[in-house]
């Protein structure tokens, strides 16, 4: 079965609604193309000291927070982000994580 494991910037879990670089949430999901997906984690991300963490250092780790995600999905994503995503799929939307997780399997696993 082919999976695709997804990741969501979100604050609530229900809207897709932070910038990838500084979401401290990410909702992780894995879609199968039977058109069935599984909740795996919510994978949170606080930016200790964020004085001393420059903008770059945080989209840095969360790139490398997300390394085994197929998907990214955030309602904006930077372009020195897009660079390190390179091998992903980066979608820019807003509105409702289930919206967001159907244009997935729509777009992606059938």
């Amino acid at each position: 079965m082919k999976r695709k494991r997804v990741a969501i910037a979100t604050s609530d879990g229900k809207l897709v609604n932070r910038h990838f670089g500084n979401s401290e949430n990410f909702l992780i999901v894995d879609l199968f193309d039977d058109g069935s997906c599984d909740l795996i984690c919510v994978r949170e991300f606080k930016d200790q000291g964020i004085e001393s963490c420059s903008s770059q250092e945080r989209m840095e780790k969360r790139v490398e927070m997300l390394k085994d995600c197929d998907v990214i999905i955030a309602n904006k994503v930077g372009l020195c982000a897009l660079e390190k995503l390179s091998d992903k799929i980066v979608l820019e939307r807003h509105g409702l994580v289930k919206d967001a997780i159907k244009e997935v399997l729509d777009l992606f696993m059938t």
